[in-house]
């Protein structure tokens, strides 16, 4: 009869003989199975094997013990046979070892932890799938972007371009306007002409318009800044909008408050085209009463406009859309034409740019009144520059640089028209020629010539050594072709279309030190 033991948290505990399956915990040690203490007959020997873990039978002299320190987590069957002195083995007694895994190795946390490497497998595969569909809304947004600026730089040289393609024609079209109507015209004649005009003029306000949306869109819009002088901008603007208003039978005033600063800084071309958009649209919309214009410095705001009119007024969804792109209202100015609809959205983004804003108060049958807030601060004008050398009222030799013939003959025209003396030539190596062979008191060169272009032209003249002022006068719309040209050598710059006043101001302005 065999005696088994172990050895469990520092104690020593003994089975009962008949026990027939033993569970052993995984911290167990020092199993131990030795016969018990006499018997039947004597014992020669005692074997042991245990099976799954010995190779064979292990034999012990008597009294026979075998021990066991620590087994593997499993079940086992441990055989027992005793040797008698004649030799004889005794069938083997079979007792059942079950050794337990460590917690960590239990089924329960085996099928916890595999539930967790589910899980985490779960997660990772769904993290993945995350992660992947950003980076494909993320490379899908690049492409949107790229594609958007694309489209917008695409929008922005088709503009250009037709803009360009548009002020050439216009400069015939106004430019020989202007000479009819300085010519013997009877009074239908004359009427006729003035529509052309009206038409001519209305046309490139829509080009204007339609560049500027360009230039905000694409994040292309530059201000000036630069100190001007408020007062001779709103007599420009008021001088505008007068005879607008007198068309329509309607009265006009603009009033400026005594205590608004002489001068500002910032860029007074967007101030004069907001005050004008605003009152244009004004009178537009009204048919009968009046149009005020009221400007004034409340601190610490720096300068408000307010025009108010004594129109139809607006309902709260004609307010809501009043600002949207493509918008136009059913108005239509003197002579017949409507607005495009960019008016009020440019006004609104350019005052935007300049960190203002634009609000409205109206009701139906109360007019309307617009007020613009815009954060510019006052400042000093600069000292006024020294009288331009070219002799006021003189005749001028003038070299006119053009290759459109239509566009040099509404130029030289009008300059001929105030006494000078035009010589004209349609490229920059015929400029070039005239000038080695004639003196000129002023160059007005086209900067889109064939072969040589004009700031190559420009720049060619100044390194020859001359000094003669030089005008650029040109199509084009893009912010960089003012500075381009003045970089070049230029003393001025021009965009066709041009009027004789226009001309003659600018003879004036580019005039230099001889």
């Amino acid at each position: 009869m065999e005696i088994v033991s172990l050895v469990r948290d520092q104690r020593t505990l003994v089975y009962p003989a008949n026990v027939r399956v033993l569970r052993i915990a995984h911290d167990d040690r020092d199993l131990r199975i030795r016969l018990a203490p006499g018997g039947p007959s004597p014992v020669r020997r005692v074997a042991f094997r245990l099976e799954g873990h010995d190779a064979g039978w292990i034999t012990r002299d008597p009294p026979g013990e075998q021990a066991y320190d620590r087994l593997a987590p499993g079940s086992y069957r441990l055989l027992v046979a005793a040797q008698a002195v004649d030799g004889h083995w005794s069938r083997a007694r079979a007792l059942g070892l079950v050794v337990d895994p460590p917690w960590w190795r239990s089924q329960r946390v085996l099928a916890l932890g595999g539930l967790a490497v589910l899980a985490a497998s779960a997660w990772a595969a769904l993290s993945h799938r995350a992660r992947r569909r950003r980076r494909e809304a993320w490379q899908l947004e690049q492409a949107s972007r790229r594609l958007a600026e694309q489209q917008s730089a695409a929008k922005s040289r088709f503009l250009a371009t037709l803009g360009h393609e548009i002020r050439t024609p216009m400069t015939g079209v106004l430019g020989m306007a202007e000479l009819l109507q300085g010519g013997s015209l009877d009074p239908v004649q004359s009427a006729q002409v003035d529509a052309i005009q009206r038409a001519g003029r209305h046309l490139l306000r829509l080009v204007n318009d339609a560049l500027d949306l360009a230039r905000i869109e694409a994040g292309k819009l530059v201000l000036d800044d630069a100190p001007f002088e408020l007062r001779p901008l709103l007599d420009e603007v008021s001088g505008l909008l007068r005879p607008l208003a007198s068309a329509k039978g309607l009265g006009f005033s603009l009033a400026c408050d005594g205590d608004v600063p002489r001068a500002f800084r910032g860029d007074a071309t967007r101030v004069r085209q907001i005050l004008f958009n605003l009152g244009h649209n004004a009178i537009k919309f009204c048919d009968r009463g009046e149009v005020s214009a009221r400007v004034s410095a409340p601190p610490p705001l720096g300068l408000r406009l307010v025009v108010h009119d004594s129109g139809p007024g607006l309902s709260s969804e004609q307010q809501a859309r009043l600002f949207r792109r493509f918008e136009p209202g059913m108005a239509r100015e003197p002579g017949g034409y409507g607005g495009s609809g960019l008016g009020l959205a440019i006004c609104q983004e350019l005052a935007a740019a300049m960190g203002g804003a634009i609000s409205v108060r109206s009701e139906p049958g109360q007019g309307a009144e617009f007020c613009v807030e815009l954060p510019l601060p006052a400042a000093e004008l600069p000292p006024a520059p020294a009288p331009a050398s070219l002799p006021q009222g003189a005749a001028l030799r003038l070299l006119l640089v053009e290759d459109d013939d239509v566009v040099a003959e509404v130029v030289s025209g009008l300059l001929r028209r105030q006494g000078h003396a035009v010589a004209h030539v349609p490229h920059g190596l015929a400029a070039i020629s005239e000038l080695a062979c004639r003196e000129f008191d002023l160059a007005l060169l086209d900067l889109d010539l064939p072969g040589i272009d004009g700031t190559a032209l420009a720049r060619l003249i100044r390194a020859g050594g001359s000094r003669m002022p030089l005008l650029a006068l040109t199509a084009r719309a893009d912010a960089e072709a003012e500075p381009s040209a003045m970089a070049s050598g230029m003393n001025g710059f021009l965009r066709k279309p041009v009027t004789g006043d226009m001309l003659a101001a600018a003879l004036a302005a580019a005039a230099g030190p001889r």
